[in-house]
């Protein structure tokens, strides 16, 4: 239970929770990933998108969840960095930005602990929007299938539904992927968020040395 129970505790087991949970979280990804694979589902997916928009999307997400895991390591140190002489730590640096500039010490504190986060935001919002294209390209897929009929008989329309399948699969695989791209990777940054708050929170309160020590 501690493990889901993140957030209690000091700073150091919060963060050493936060990576073994990132960790245990990827080895189920790799293991439903295997699991599709023996199913065969990897294979329907490629042949129901053949845009590669969804495979597309996994690949970032892949890249983006080791990222995750890269930061949540990362954070992991910062929170040791609290209770130890580290001096690349964001706590020494923040000490010495409240010595030099002390008017930018919030704003760079900040800058360090969530800045590049907003990049792996931005690529979580990029699944879901990769996904709403791979919507709009099976439509038009749809559509120009409509367009190349010249006539409406039966066999021709039996023919046309045949062939709008693919747009229609397109649209939904992609859209399908998307979504469950962002959840996940919004997950993953939420909780490193939090955990970046946490830690920031505890540097700021630390009662500061005398400024001219």
């Amino acid at each position: 239970m501690k493990l889901f129970s993140w957030a209690s505790g000091s700073v150091l087991d919060t963060a050493e929770r936060l990576f073994w949970a990132w960790a245990l979280s990827a080895a189920l990804v790799l293991f439903g990933a295997a699991w599709m694979q023996h199913r065969g589902l990897w294979q329907a997916l490629i042949q129901g998108d053949p845009s590669g928009i969804s495979l597309g999307i996994v690949a970032l997400s892949v890249l983006t969840t080791g990222w995750c895991g890269r930061r949540a390591w990362l954070l992991r140190q910062q929170a040791q960095g609290l209770s130890a002489s580290m001096t690349t730590s964001w706590r020494a640096a923040w000490r010495a930005d409240r010595r030099q500039a002390p008017d930018m010490a919030a704003s760079l504190l900040s800058e360090r602990s969530h800045g590049p986060h907003e990049t792996a935001w931005w690529l979580a919002a990029a699944t879901i929007k990769l996904g709403l294209l791979g919507t709009v390209v099976g439509f038009i897929v749809m559509a120009t299938q409509i367009g190349r009929m010249p006539t409406f008989d039966i066999d021709q329309v039996q023919a046309l539904l045949k062939q709008m399948t693919q747009g229609m699969a397109i649209a939904l695989y992609t859209t399908l992927v998307g979504l469950v791209a962002n959840l996940w990777l919004g997950l993953q940054l939420l909780l490193l968020d939090r955990m970046a708050d946490r830690i920031v929170a505890d540097i700021v309160a630390e009662p500061l040395p005398e400024l001219g020590a």
